[in-house]
């Protein structure tokens, strides 16, 4: 009787086991694997919603190219010139390209600015086998401001602009290297595993642990990262330069609550606009007048234009 309790202890810990490590599979792959856009269907994407025109980026001076990846990797880049020593680079979303960014062009080219666009890691035309939200992406932006400085000379001022993932992997990456002039964040999340947590629940009715925790393991193991070690919140005040953070004031994808304990913790120069209506990433499409005012406001409260 008591050998009969022991086998059937074992049968259902590693049942158990085998189906916490089943799930853990799967919802890291909706992390750092998920389905991304094909790059021509982002370009239709947003073309469709109106949020340029073919004429418009038909006129753009663009020059296309891949860049180096530290990582071993190439990152596809679209460089947009503008004749000035001032540059900004893009870094997009999870699971879209480059051309989510298009979108920003008109606004920064008319401040005076070039553009430096890329594909994300494992995005777009790039390479990589996985998303990390920058535990290797912040290298992959490192590289691209190397390029800049190559490109424009030692009196250059860069900025970086991060849209959702991209926002994260941008102050990630602000905490290593302090080279860049200024930093605005759309969307951003403090703490990934803290965001994970709250769409376990949000979208699939489920608590973090011990799913989350399984997840996050299986991530490492396929050679990617543990989600805790994502968390910009914890290395902010790293940065040195001054951060504007902009929000969707109705963002249900990550909650408005990330970017005010991410600017309240920031003991920097720092700036923060909520855009009243706006969902995730979606404030310059709700107010493009106001979005330009904001940042024009920025960047000249910082000497930079």
């Amino acid at each position: 009787m008591k050998k009969r309790l022991i086998v059937s202890i074992i049968i259902i810990g590693f049942l158990i086991i085998s189906v916490l490590c089943a799930a853990g599979y799967y919802f890291s792959s909706m992390v750092i694997t998920p389905k991304v856009w094909n790059y021509d269907e982002t370009y239709v994407n947003e073309l469709k919603f109106n949020r340029f025109t073919e004429q418009y980026y038909n006129s753009l001076p663009k020059e296309e190219f891949y860049i180096q990846s530290p990582n071993g990797y190439k990152l596809h880049a679209m460089y947009i010139p503008k004749g000035t020593n001032k540059t900004i680079i893009f870094i997009h979303g999870h699971t879209y390209t480059l051309m989510g960014d298009i979108k920003y062009l008109e606004m920064f080219r008319s401040l005076g600015f070039n553009a430096l666009l890329f594909d994300s890691k494992y995005h777009g035309k790039s390479g990589g086998a996985n998303t990390t939200f920058g535990k290797y992406e912040k290298y992959d932006v490192k590289a691209c401001v190397d390029w800049v400085s190559q490109k424009n000379g030692k009196n250059n001022i860069i900025g970086l602009h991060g849209e959702s993932m991209g926002s994260a992997i941008c102050l990630l990456y602000a905490a290593i290297d302090d080279r860049c002039s200024f930093y605005i964040v759309d969307g951003a999340m403090a703490d990934l595993q803290e965001l994970l947590a709250y769409r376990l629940k949000k979208d699939f009715g489920l608590p973090a642990f011990p799913l989350l925790h399984s997840a996050s393991l299986m991530s490492r193991l396929r050679g990617a990262m543990l989600f805790s070690e994502i968390s910009p919140i914890a290395v902010i005040n790293n940065i040195k330069a001054p951060i504007f953070f902009i929000h969707g004031g109705d963002d249900t994808d990550i909650p408005v609550e990330h970017a005010q304990r991410l600017y309240n913790t920031y003991t920097g120069t720092k700036r923060i606009w909520i855009c009243p209506g706006a969902t995730h990433s979606k404030s310059i499409i709700v107010n493009r007048d106001e979005y330009t005012k904001q940042v024009k406001g920025f960047l000249q409260s910082i000497g930079v234009i």
